[in-house]
């Protein structure tokens, strides 16, 4: 609680307590009114009976009944003859005055003992605030050690600010935890493009250096070049799949995905990865039971060939010539199974679950071009289908491995 809840609770007290000793002396006043109009009536009522000669009767009636008000004048008009009710007091009136006194020093007693309540109440309120927020401030350094895995908590805390405290300590070490993670991968991804661009930028300068450096042959300096066309283009392509990644990780790419067939989407992968494939002698078959055209999946036309045009891609990369890869696309339950086939070198069983990390290259490809970020586009654009995606790898001598992707049906 802070300091200005605790101004507001010591105003409230005070005006509190004015409030009662206004109510007390009002209440005072009434009464003494009161009081003083009784004795001098009683006074003056009586003197005017004694004055008129009545009877005990008359007198005991009086007690018994409401007074006739000619007895109330009459007394005061006998009093005022012999000089009371101005200066001169009755045994009656010094009774008045006595029994003032008693209430007036009562009051007195009766507030003071107010104030003093209300101030001892202020004072412990105050001090139980002030352990309070000491407490919290307790509690909130050890939250803010960024060092300290236990949180302490206070016992004097109240269970509403436990909770809350407990929520933010959590939340806290969310967020420290997603920070080193962004950090770690800051790092990792860094290290990864700087290796990336290290290899064709190195080739590159090489090949610049011996063409203006040297005389050569029209022969070799062809070659030089069409080294420096080639490494452009590993270059412009890893720009490209870095700046897809970045729009995709941003939300820049919107996935429009609709209920459609799939088989347009195949086919504007394979037409794309088609001269590649030949380039090695490798034939790209297609094995379809019809589905492909006449079952409605979840998909964008668009990403949903990007991301089969990298499967083809890794499969031809990484298979040898006059080898072969076949699509086949089936009908599940639920969804419909797109799945490329090779016969390349095959993925080790351990680096399976690793493949589909941005950048990452496994060991038996690491010395082959490549950015490492093609699996990775492909799950992240299967993801954002409500899709999936996962790879099979044949060991031992029959090598090779099938990546598959399934999307849901409508």
């Amino acid at each position: 609680m802070g300091s200005g809840s605790r101004i507001n609770i010591t105003a409230a007290l005070c005006i509190a307590g004015a409030a009662v000793i206004i109510l007390t002396i009002f209440a005072d006043t009434v009464l003494l009114r009161e009081l003083k109009y009784s004795y001098n009536n009683t006074e003056a009522i009586i003197s005017g009976i004694a004055a008129g000669d009545e009877s005990g009767d008359t007198l005991l009636k009086y007690l018994k009944e409401a007074p006739d008000k000619a007895w109330l004048v009459s007394g005061q008009q006998h009093m005022e003859a012999y000089g009371y009710g101005t200066s001169a007091q009755t045994l009656w009136g010094q009774k008045y005055h006595a029994a003032q006194k008693r209430l007036i020093c009562a009051s007195i007693l009766f507030d003071a003992l107010i104030l003093l309540f209300f101030f001892a109440l202020a004072i412990l309120l105050q001090k139980q605030n002030t352990r309070r927020v000491y407490a919290l401030e307790k509690a909130l350094c050890s939250l803010q050690t960024t060092d300290s895995t236990e949180f302490f908590l206070p016992a004097s805390i109240d269970s509403i600010l436990k909770d809350r405290l407990l929520a933010l300590q959590k939340q806290i070490e969310s967020d420290r935890h997603k920070m080193w993670q962004e950090k770690e991968s800051t790092k990792v991804l860094v290290t990864n493009i700087s290796h990336q661009l290290k290899t064709p930028v190195a080739a590159l300068k090489t090949s610049l250096e011996i063409l203006s450096g040297e005389e050569l042959g029209e022969t070799e300096r062809k070659e030089f070049l069409v080294n420096c066309i080639h490494q452009l283009d590993c270059l412009e392509n890893l720009t490209e799949a870095l700046i897809g990644i970045s729009r995709m990780e941003k939300g820049v790419i919107q996935i429009q995905a609709v209920y459609a067939p799939v088989k347009d989407a195949i086919l504007s992968a394979v037409n794309r990865l088609y001269e590649k494939a030949a380039s090695k002698q490798i034939s790209i078959e297609l094995c379809d039971n019809n589905c492909a055209e006449t079952v409605n999946v979840l998909h964008d036309k668009k990403w949903t060939a990007e991301a089969l045009a990298n499967l083809l891609d890794n499969a031809i990369k990484y298979s040898g010539e006059h080898s072969k890869i076949l699509m086949r696309t089936e009908e599940m339950a639920s969804y419909v199974r797109i799945s490329v086939e090779d016969y390349g070198i095959g993925i080790p069983k351990e680096e399976r679950h690793q493949i589909f990390k941005r950048f990452y290259r496994g060991k038996l490809v690491s010395h082959l071009e490549g950015s490492g970020v093609g699996l990775y586009l492909a799950r992240e654009i299967m993801e954002k289908q409500n899709g999936t995606i996962f790879v099979l790898s044949r060991p031992g001598k029959q090598k090779g491995s099938i990546f598959s992707v399934q999307l849901p049906k409508a």
